[in-house]
């Protein structure tokens, strides 16, 4: 199994007033090690645009490991290492692991992830069996139980609607999943007061927006410490991402 380590330390504009480093930072560096290693594999950014293609992420679930010291005062110049690796494809998604660990050694989250390649002239879906990448066809499981794709679900109350600016765009020409997340977690504040510490998150990304597009936010919670986002466009109520939040 190849596994590429990627190490961080946390600044300070990826802090929060309490200290903390934000969730959508968190997904930042996942994005960075997996771009990296994609890249050092040969099946990154080059490769795929030769292809008229690009990754993206379909699907991700992050779950923060008890008992770790993750959160605990000042997260500012600490130190993560993020681990990753492969881990099998079918014919439309390919699947990839993460592990993080603290300066210490010791485990402080997991994470598995799906991921597609879009064509860049007909935006639909490439077939991976006929791609040629040299994808491992499986690999260890970093989270013990199946990644399953969120659906909607109870009712859901508006919060905000964003209008997506060009600092959203990414290298693909479309808002950067981390930014969805920087949405949803705005809105749950704002809706909830969202406090304590984040458990686990996980994102489910249904269509690509760009600039200038608008995405309504919409909200909704269990009353025992588990939120869900659902993003849609106006107008026509198009899901665009679900988001599930435990803390």
């Amino acid at each position: 199994m190849d596994v590429r380590e990627e190490k961080f330390v946390v600044k300070t504009n990826e802090c929060g007033a309490d200290g903390r480093i934000r969730i959508a930072a968190l997904m930042q560096y996942l994005q960075e090690a997996a771009v990296l290693h994609a890249e050092q594999l040969g099946f990154g950014f080059e490769k795929l645009s030769s292809l008229d293609g690009y990754w993206v992420l379909s699907n991700i679930r992050v779950e923060i490991t008890p008992a770790s010291r993750w959160g605990d005062g000042s997260a500012w110049n600490e130190q993560i290492t993020v681990r990753t690796w492969p881990s099998g494809y079918s014919r439309s998604v390919a699947t990839r692991e993460f592990v993080g660990l603290d300066r210490e050694g010791c485990e402080i989250f997991r994470a598995g992830s799906e991921w597609m390649v879009i064509n860049k002239k007909t935006n639909k879906l490439k077939n991976l069996f006929h791609l040629n990448l040299g994808l491992p066809k499986t690999g260890q499981k970093a989270l013990p139980n199946e990644l399953n794709r969120l659906e909607p679900q109870g009712d859901y109350r508006p919060v905000d609607r964003v209008r997506v600016p060009y600092s959203s765009i990414d290298l693909n020409g479309h808002v950067n999943n981390t930014e969805y997340v920087r949405w949803a977690i705005d809105a749950l504040r704002h809706a909830f007061r969202l406090e304590g510490d984040i458990r686990s998150l996980q994102a489910t990304y249904l269509s690509e927006i760009f600039e200038d597009d608008e995405v309504d936010i919409a909200v909704s919670s269990d009353g025992n410490g588990k939120f869900r986002v659902l993003g849609s466009k106006p107008g026509d109520g198009r899901a665009v991402y679900l988001m599930e939040v435990v803390c």
